[in-house]
């Protein structure tokens, strides 16, 4: 069945309309829904962007963009309409990675973030009822913390069970653009928006000053990635899952995935064997690769604990959105999946705090570096306070402040600053608690 979306309603109510027949029919493919991308749809998308963030080859902020919004705005929906728009170039910064490589970012023009921004809301809409519920990444209503609790709840009921983690190498960077195409084609024959789409993620990029055509990949940075990626994976991996769980596998098998960050759990061990056989073979079909280095098979559960333990041993550990996943006793003596925070990013959330201050030695804005670094330590407990890993924050509050003692001392030379006093000032600018703990059990 094709649908037509070409009433003459506002943009939102066209968009929500669209949510609506995805949902209530997911063999639907939509045509002609390119024009719901009006001048007010991309004014929205332009007054949600971060004026904060680095900005493109062209040098234009925000603010300068914002200058002559409704010309720009309506030279581009011009162009968008007649099929001529083309972004200009992403710029790429490396990122350092913890195992001492780097990750490509690609930084947009304000321009594209508008377009880009404006395709992943429509994009969004169409594929968000059929995204399943073992997906967590950047979508609505779902976060880190759910994915960690359904990894609990998956592990509890396995007593000699196995866990697959996966990683699959370079992903964002090794997408295949036909494959992709082909993919989205599934769900959407209007032409115009494919080629829209087509023009977004083969957009060329900038290295230093040379200009590089985009062959393959979605770079992470750009708006836009992030939805593609998800899209891609709903149909390499998650849906294929879904399938082969059901028709391949006796005992339970779950699949828990954030984005790429991806790990299965199973019930029977000789299944895991079997599946993390296949994979690979699976994954190259769809033009990506397992890195086989950063991707296991290990046994799990509660009589595999036991078992280890009573031999003086411990199960091995694994990786998961920021933390490592580790077997360990609960307070009843049974053993369980506890979480707590990955030492390598323990210690380069500490280090780059660090790094930061000292950089900022010299600066007569104290007060302003400090509301920085309260947001920084604060976002970070956030996130880490999770069952088990109270002893963590506890550390990474210390280091914090005497990393923050240090710096002022350093800075007041003369006029040292005493524990005692320190500890006062860090009252006064509200030096963040660890405050109350994030459950990972399941809510009866």
């Amino acid at each position: 069945m094709t649908v037509h979306s070409n009433d003459r309603k506002s943009w939102l109510t066209k968009l929500e309309r669209i949510g609506e027949i995805s949902a209530n029919n997911s063999s639907i493919i939509f045509n002609n829904i390119g024009h719901v991308i009006n001048a007010d749809m991309l004014v929205e998308q332009y007054q949600r962007l971060d004026g904060k963030k680095a900005i493109g080859i062209d040098k234009v902020t925000k603010v300068a963009y914002g200058e002559n919004l409704g010309e720009n705005i309506n030279a581009l929906i011009k162009r968008i309409r007649r099929g001529t728009y083309k972004p200009k170039p992403s710029r790429i910064t490396e990122i350092p990675k913890e195992d001492g490589s780097t990750r490509p970012l690609a930084i947009s023009c304000v321009e594209d973030k508008l377009v880009q921004s404006a395709v992943s809301v429509l994009l969004t809409k169409i594929y968000e009822p059929l995204f399943l519920p073992c997906s967590y990444g950047f979508r609505p209503g779902k976060n880190c913390h759910d994915a960690l609790k359904a990894l609990m709840s998956s592990t509890f009921p396995n007593m000699n069970g196995a866990i697959v983690e996966i990683d699959i190498r370079k992903y964002f960077n090794s997408i295949p653009h036909s494959v992709m195409m082909e993919l989205l084609r599934k769900k959407i024959s209007d032409q115009r928006f494919l080629r829209l789409i087509e023009v977004l993620i083969t957009a060329p990029i900038m290295e230093g000053n040379k200009e590089i055509k985009n062959t393959c990949g979605c770079p992470q940075g750009s708006i836009i990635s992030t939805t593609m990626a998800n899209i891609y994976l709903h149909y390499v991996i998650d849906e294929w899952f879904e399938t082969i769980r059901k028709s391949h596998f006796r005992g339970r098998a779950e699949l828990i995935r954030y984005a790429d960050d991806m790990v299965y759990t199973f019930e029977r061990p000789e299944e895991a064997k079997r599946f993390y056989n296949v994979l690979p073979k699976r994954l190259a079909k769809y033009g990506l690769e397992m890195h086989a280095e950063k991707s296991q098979l290990i046994p799990a559960g509660l009589g595999a604990a036991q078992r280890a333990h009573k031999q003086g041993n411990r199960l091995p550990t694994f990786n998961f959105l920021g933390f490592t996943c580790y077997w360990g006793q609960a307070r009843n003596g049974f053993w369980r999946l506890k979480l707590t925070s990955r030492r390598d990013r323990f210690t380069a959330k500490l280090k780059g705090l660090r790094e930061f201050l000292w950089k900022n030695l010299n600066t007569k804005h104290t007060g302003e570096i400090l509301k920085t670094v309260m947001r920084v330590v604060k976002g970070w407990i956030n996130y880490h306070n999770v069952s088990d890993n109270e002893r963590r924050i506890d550390v990474f509050r210390k280091y914090c402040m005497r990393i923050i003692f240090k710096w002022l001392n350093r800075k007041g030379r003369r006029h040292s600053m005493s524990w005692a006093r320190f500890n006062l000032m860090l009252k006064a600018i509200g030096f963040p608690k660890a405050g109350k703990t994030i459950s990972m059990f399941p809510t009866r």
